[in-house]
């Protein structure tokens, strides 16, 4: 007696492989994506804190400055700026950060000035998050 598999057998579970494969495939995906998107969105909130903190603890303005390819937190230093902290940007993670880039800018009590409302929305394929900042400046994440 011969050991071994026949060729339907083998045909049968290579579908079944193949039908697996295709279910499997496109959730993991989605996945990927959705902890894509969530990554950069704290990677926002979290710059948005240093930037208010530095502000606090240095006494100085600071300027969070949120673009696609980078996060950047600077102090106001006299005329000049002194980098604090920086970060690469969603497009690092293949998250899309709709709209152009967007400067924030704290005083030295870590309330926001200006026109402090903004909404950052982050997207990659399905998946989607929105990072709103109030007036205030408190930061929560939402889904669309």
């Amino acid at each position: 007696m011969r050991s071994g598999v026949t060729v339907l057998e083998l045909a049968v579970v290579l579908a079944l492989a193949g039908i697996i494969a295709g279910i499997a495939l496109p959730a993991a995906r989605r996945f990927g994506d959705s902890i894509a998107v969530d990554r950069a969105a704290h990677a926002i909130v979290a710059g948005h804190r240093v930037a208010r903190f530095s502000a606090i603890m240095r006494g100085r303005r600071t300027l969070l400055t949120v673009r696609a390819e980078s996060l950047l937190v600077r102090a106001v230093v006299g005329v000049d700026t002194l980098t604090l902290w920086t970060r690469p940007g969603p497009s690092g993670d293949g998250v899309t950060l709709a709209g152009p880039a967007r400067t924030l800018v704290f005083a030295p009590t870590g309330l926001p000035l200006g026109v402090a409302n903004a909404t950052f929305a982050l997207t990659a394929g399905a998946a989607a998050r929105n990072v709103v900042v109030s007036r205030l400046g408190r930061t929560r994440i939402v889904r669309p």
